[in-house]
């Protein structure tokens, strides 16, 4: 073991070092730096002094400035935060920091102690993300937070000042330590004895003696030990020297002395070790190397996602408390509106459309009894979907005489069931048969077909008889108010469609002319594309251009929506060829799993319908309507920022932003239980649903909730609020919408986590809304509606509930109760102005109704 000073240099500037690694065994040393250290994961040993200490996960000792300490491996895998601060860049503010020794040690209190220990532990986790996000301006956030550290030391945890002639001392021990060090490493071949050590430092051999146990940790014959072993390991490894030749050169009097002393150390002879390090198939372990080497895996080496997930859980342990203190910092705006104006007329647009994701889904019991509770609370007009001709529906069949042979059994019976809770198809008319397919290619785990028709002849009958079923049996009246959608996202060949643009183009065509041919008042549209190609390329134009030139009717334009893109275009297209040329079915989970998603910015969704709109426009003299049959915070249905309240304030945000640019919105999907891939096994998967499997209503189903409690005028809105009236009955809507940060927006997920889901989004502070209404006059009850991570986000329930699996019927029924906005009632004259105060944390929504009465 050796002993060494450690220069500290800063990080990128800073007075400050923070790095996470995993030690085997470190050597004893010492610094000029204050160091913390934070144990992440694991277990180790550390010596301060001549103090050994066990440290456990989420334990911290800070060491002070020049304190001798050392970090060993026990028999756990381990991970550390180390933060170092140099003390001389604050003596300017506090001259004495450089000499003060702080008591801190976490693990010499109780649990119910820890509270001043959680705030370092926030700091220290607060500054590592602030280094690993880097936004704008992060230099200075990095060195307030160091600032409120050391306050935060100073004036919560005891320490002493070492006074002034104390330092000179202290000093004078370190470089006399320094001199032992060097002495001992020059001579270490030579019969080294504590007498001449004394002799040389003018010292009595007790004084010594203890000395060098205060301040080495271990005895001087104990430090000689190890140091010879040191070298006796290096020279096992690196040598052919012999056990003689090995034991002499590294100290030892005998050669039976070192055996003796190897084998109590390694439970090995010098011998043994030699062999064992010879054998190809040997593999190197802790035990086997010296005790003092320097040993450690650099923060790119050890596991980043459970360091973070272990470390950043401080970042949401303490935004919570200060939540639920009102600690959080706010920010303060004012709304007001008049309520005698007559305000502009409020569409609810958004109850236009809802999903699900495919037709065979809908024949299950409890997604049934899900779309019955949805449509009973919200009420949506329409109803879109996949595959309403895909094998598992059974429609399309060939007899034992040849003859096409159509079975509508499942299409009634879901079809049926919608006209039983009011709400009808959006039918989207895809994927292919497979007995009129022209090729193998497939999506889904459940194998859609996505080829052209072998013969558009068969395709088109389908559809007539499709249509004229439905006729029969629910009324030509009735099938004239649905809307048709031909295919899904033709624009994404070999994922979609296999052909084309121009191919589909001419489908699209033959589609609409075989449902007009029935009744011209049918609703036919499409083209149903991505956002890529709405604003990137000429795909919309072209389609629009190609409507134009062959007289295809185009009653509505559909597009999706979703601002996340892969960040490598290139190697999806080359997991695409790959699977193709396998001729396997394309594995979509593989694909959305393994490259990397990048988001666009908050404003995507109106930017997406400015430019569709624009397009439109310039194309078409009659303007069809526009809707987006497809819409979502994610493209990926194992997102785990999909459960989270973030999603309520993004469907209300881009909701509310984009009234008038849009006749429907439909969020893709209504539930969880949707099988693109297999069915998701978490309770929160991270599913596009507003309802998870179970049941239990997301943060986003309570976005549609508070939003079909808004009257049909806007009298007041601006940024992140609206205000609106029904007859004398005011409603108002405030939330505060964070969007992810630039570091998740560029693709890296390493800080979420199931247990950790809103690391990922910019800060905000908690706001302060000062409400004002005017012109009011009468009795009134006032009911309040607060939609926070504290009330209505089942998700954050079921995290602090211990995120069990497997739920039983009672946690079930435990989470459901928990899974609502909290309500307030009060009843109040009023005459004149109304006035409030509103706290909305981030990614919260408040809704204040003021309803009035006769008293």
């Amino acid at each position: 073991m050796t002993f060494g000073y450690e220069i500290v240099n800063s990080q990128d500037g800073f007075p400050v070092k923070a790095f996470i690694h995993s030690v085997d065994g470190f050597k004893m040393h010492w610094h000029d730096a204050i160091e913390i250290l934070l144990i992440l994961k694991g277990s180790v040993s550390i010596n301060v002094g001549n103090e050994r200490f066990l440290l456990r996960e989420n334990d911290l000792i800070l060491i002070n400035s020049n304190e001798i300490h050392n970090t060993n491996k026990t028999d756990e895998d381990n991970i550390i935060l180390a933060l170092q601060i140099n003390p001389a860049h604050y003596t300017a503010y506090h001259p004495q920091i450089n000499r003060m020794l702080f008591d801190c040690k976490s693990f010499i209190y109780r649990e119910d102690e820890q509270e001043r220990f959680d705030v370092i532990r926030w700091y220290l986790a607060q500054i590592v993300w602030e280094f690993n996000k880097q936004t704008s301006g992060y230099q200075f956030t990095i060195g307030s937070k160091v600032n409120l550290l050391i306050s935060h030391l100073m004036n919560h945890f005891t320490y002493t000042a070492v006074k002034n002639e104390n330092v000179a001392f202290i000093r004078k021990d370190i470089e006399r330590i320094q001199r032992i060090i060097s002495y001992i490493n020059e001579n270490l071949e030579s019969k080294i004895t504590l007498k001449e050590i004394a002799e040389i430092e003018h010292l009595s051999l007790y004084y010594l003696s203890h000395f060098i146990k205060k301040h080495m940790g271990m005895s001087f014959q104990e430090y000689l030990n190890h140091i010879r072993l040191d070298k006796s390991v290096k020279l096992l490894t690196s040598t052919d020297k012999t056990i003689t030749e090995i034991s002499y050169e590294s100290g030892f009097p005998s050669t039976k002395s070192f055996n003796k002393l190897f084998k109590d150390i390694y439970n090995l002879t010098p011998t043994e070790f030699r062999k064992k390090r010879e054998n190809p198939n040997y593999i190197s372990k802790a035990e086997d190397h010296d005790i003092g080497k320097v040993r450690s895996k650099t923060y790119l080496d050890v596991d980043r996602s459970a360091a973070f997930k272990s470390l950043f859980q401080y970042l949401d342990l303490m935004d919570k408390k200060a939540q639920k203190h009102n600690m959080a910092p706010t920010s303060t705006e004012t709304i007001s509106a008049k309520a005698n104006e007559e305000g502009e007329y409020l569409e609810p647009y958004w109850k236009k459309l809802t999903s699900f994701g495919r037709a065979a889904e809908g024949l299950r019991q409890g997604w049934q009894n899900q779309l019955k509770e949805l449509q009973d609370e919200l009420g949506f007009e329409y109803i879109r979907f996949h595959g309403i001709f895909s094998d598992e529906m059974m429609v399309y069949n060939i007899g034992n005489d040849g003859n096409v042979v159509y079975n509508w059994s499942y299409v009634d019976e879901l079809f049926d069931f919608f006209k039983k809770i009011n709400i009808k198809p959006f039918v989207e008319l895809g994927f292919m048969p497979s007995e009129i397919k022209s090729s193998d290619e497939t999506i889904f785990w459940w194998n859609a077909n996505i080829s052209q028709p072998k013969d558009i002849k068969l395709w088109t009958d389908l559809v007539k008889e499709f249509i004229k079923h439905c006729i029969n049996r629910y009324g030509l009246k009735e099938v004239e108010t649905w809307y048709f959608e031909v295919w899904n996202e033709p624009e994404l060949e070999y994922v979609f469609w296999i052909g084309g643009k121009e191919s589909y183009f001419n489908f699209y065509k033959e589609t609409v002319l075989a449902i007009k041919s029935i009744s011209p008042k049918f609703r036919v549209g499409g083209p149903s594309i991505t956002h890529q190609v709405v604003k990137e390329g000429t795909w919309l134009e072209d389609f629009l251009d190609y409507c134009n030139s062959n007289n295809a009717p185009l009653d509505f334009i559909s597009l999706h929506i979703y601002p996340e893109d892969f960040s490598s275009k290139e190697e999806v297209e080359e997991i695409m060829i790959e699977a193709i040329q396998k001729e396997e079915p394309l594995d979509l989970m593989s694909i959305w799993g393994s490259v990397k998603r990048i988001y666009y910015d908050k404003n995507h969704t109106h930017d997406t319908l400015s430019s569709a709109n624009s397009k439109i426009n310039k194309y078409l003299i009659k303007k069809p309507e526009l809707h987006i049959t497809e819409w979502n915070a994610s493209t990926y249905c194992r997102n785990l920022i999909n459960d989270t309240c973030f999603s309520a304030t993004f469907i209300i945000s881009n909701i509310l932003e984009n009234i008038g640019n849009v006749d429907f919105i439909g969020h893709w999907t209504f539930t969880d239980i949707m099988e693109e891939f297999k069915a998701g096994i978490s309770h929160f998967h991270g599913g596009f649903g507003l309802i998870n499997k179970e049941g239990l209503k997301k943060p986003s189903y309570f976005a549609y909730y508070l939003l079909s409690k808004l009257g049909n005028r806007i009298i007041g809105q601006g940024q992140e609020y609206v205000i609106t009236k029904r007859d004398e009955d005011i409603q108002v809507l405030a939330y505060n919408y964070a969007y992810l940060d630039e570091l998740f927006s560029s693709g890296d997920t390493s800080a979420l986590t199931n247990t950790q889901r809103y690391l990922v989004f910019e800060d905000k502070p908690t706001k302060e809304v000062k409400l004002c209404i005017s012109g009011l006059s009468g009795y009134y009850k006032i009911t309040r509606y607060q939609l926070n991570r504290e009330h209505g986000s089942v998700v954050d329930a079921w995290i602090d509930m211990g995120a069990p699996e497997n739920m039983t019927e009672e946690e079930l029924k435990y989470l459901k109760g928990k899974a609502m906005p909290k309500m307030t009632v009060e009843y109040s004259e009023i005459e004149g102005d109304y006035k409030d105060k509103l706290f909305v944390p981030v990614h919260g929504v408040e809704l204040v109704l003021l309803e009035k009465k006769i008293k």
